[in-house]
């Protein structure tokens, strides 16, 4: 098996380094005014050296990273950062103006109002957002939506559009994932017979309508039910033909929940292990995979390592340890663990290629896997603050799964707990066709962090935890 080393020239001990190779890299963060009275200050330096802030002396890292809250004085201020390596010294300052007088934010752009009829119609990977917010991410997503609904919009803002999908309801979905249409959307469809079948791996329940209408897709853990809102729709559903035995699909059940908004709700004997809806005509198509073998033996695993390529290094560390590179390394370790496991483990990143999300999402559906872990290493800005193991989830059936596997990387010696995230807006926890979660191992940005994820010891003990969290979540479903 191709192994991937991490280069971890800054564990080289001290001693085998020159006079010469003493060196100094303080981060100056690019301005010169700031307005918040305490810095993060961090650099690197050669392993082993004794490094002060004006005189004061702070820890160097292993790795050779080191850092220092400083607290700032109003108007100018020199910060003397000095490290020394066998009787050579090396100095670097940092001038920075503190002042509480903060220039106003500029005014978010007013929304433009759409004063002739626009109709769009979705696109592949389309999504809708529940409102004109963003983040880094995007804005918060509803859910994904198949292709070829028709919509209509009322409004623009920026690169969103808003559109009106029931006589009270708005969403508002990316310009890009959308092409202009001629015709209006067709209103106050009826929803017809459905048909509940067992197709071998999984249960299909078909609705029938007399056109595409938009809907959105949740979960529920409590009752272990799928809930799926179709908007224009008004119930005409006089047979729910269930042709029974089902695998997953306990019962099926309906109801109008407001003039033109019709609910379907889906129960299942057990946990979803993944759901694919789409339309088939205008029939709208709900496959509900059934539930693997709860062991890892003979499970399909998707494993992604993110970022990759020259475009995309994710985050980088004071030392120069990259992003990519961990995630890449941890990615093969894990894929060795789960397959001494009997698992059957399918990479989205094999080597240091770009790789878009859409790419990745469909490896992992081709693979028809049962689960999705994506590795990836953190940031802050706050470098000496923040810190610890995190797991990501969107969607709340897959809450069970992170927290597992949370608690087990706390295991390990010094990693502290920055948390569980819920309805988060990375791009891989948006599938619904199978369980995924993303996991943060350690902060870059923090020496301490840093020190741990760059030993190759650490890396493979907390991918271990991983597998250990993962089989306590099998455990609790059986």
């Amino acid at each position: 098996m191709k192994k991937f080393i991490i280069c971890t020239l800054a564990l080289i001990p001290a001693l085998a380094l020159g006079q010469s190779d003493h060196s100094l890299t303080v981060d100056k963060w690019g301005r010169d005014t700031v307005y918040t009275k305490v810095q993060h200050v961090v650099g690197f330096t050669t392993p082993g050296s004794t490094v002060t802030f004006n005189g004061e002396a702070v820890k160097v890292y292993k790795t050779g990273s080191f850092g220092k809250k400083v607290e700032l004085s109003e108007g100018p201020n020199t910060i003397i950062v000095t490290s020394v390596y066998g009787g050579v010294s090396v100095s670097d300052t940092l001038n920075r103006f503190y002042t509480t007088d903060r220039p106003a934010r500029p005014q978010a752009d007013l929304p433009l109002t759409i004063t002739t009829s626009l109709y769009v119609e979705t696109t592949e990977g389309a999504y809708f957002n529940y409102g004109k917010g963003a983040d880094r991410l995007g804005g918060a997503k509803v859910c994904f939506v198949d292709a070829g609904i028709p919509l209509e919009v009322v409004e623009e803002f920026g690169n969103l559009y808003k559109v009106k999908v029931a006589e009270n309801k708005y969403f508002h979905i990316p310009k890009e994932y959308t092409s202009p249409i001629e015709d209006a959307p067709v209103r106050d469809v009826t929803t017809n017979n459905w048909s509940v079948t067992n197709m071998g791996d999984f249960d299909r329940v078909a609705i029938s309508l007399n056109t595409k209408h938009p809907y959105i897709f949740r979960q529920v853990l409590e009752d272990k039910s799928i809930v799926i809102d179709i908007y224009g729709a008004q119930c005409n559903s006089n047979w729910l033909t269930q042709r029974v035995p089902l695998g997953m699909v306990k019962y099926v059940d309906l109801e109008q929940v407001e003039y033109d908004v019709f609910r379907a709700k889906i129960f299942l004997n057990d946990y979803s292990w993944g759901t694919k809806v789409y339309y088939q005509g205008s029939t709208l198509m709900i496959d509900v995979k059934h539930q693997p073998e709860l062991t890892l033996k003979g499970m399909v695993i998707g494993v992604d390592a993110g970022h990759g390529g020259p475009s995309s290094t994710g985050a980088v560390s004071i030392s120069g340890l990259k992003e990519k590179e961990l995630n890449l390394d941890m990615a093969y370790t894990l894929k060795e663990e789960l397959e001494k496991k009997g698992a059957k483990v399918v990479l989205s990143r094999k080597d240091d290629s770009g790789m878009t999300m859409a790419e990745r999402k469909k490896i992992f559906l081709e693979n028809n896997v049962d689960l999705v872990i994506s590795i990836h290493c953190n940031a802050a800005g706050s470098p000496l603050d923040v810190k610890g193991s995190s797991t990501y989830y969107k969607y709340i059936h897959n809450r069970p799964l992170a927290e597992a596997i949370l608690l087990r990387t706390l295991e390990l010696e010094g990693v502290t707990n920055f948390g569980l995230v819920g309805n988060f807006n990375f791009s891989l926890n948006g599938p619904i066709e199978y369980p995924n979660v993303l996991v943060e191992t350690q902060f870059l940005s923090n020496p301490e962090d840093e020190e741990r994820i760059a030993d190759p010891a650490f890396r493979k003990a907390y991918m271990k935890k991983v597998i250990k969290g993962l089989e306590d979540y099998l455990k609790s479903l059986k």
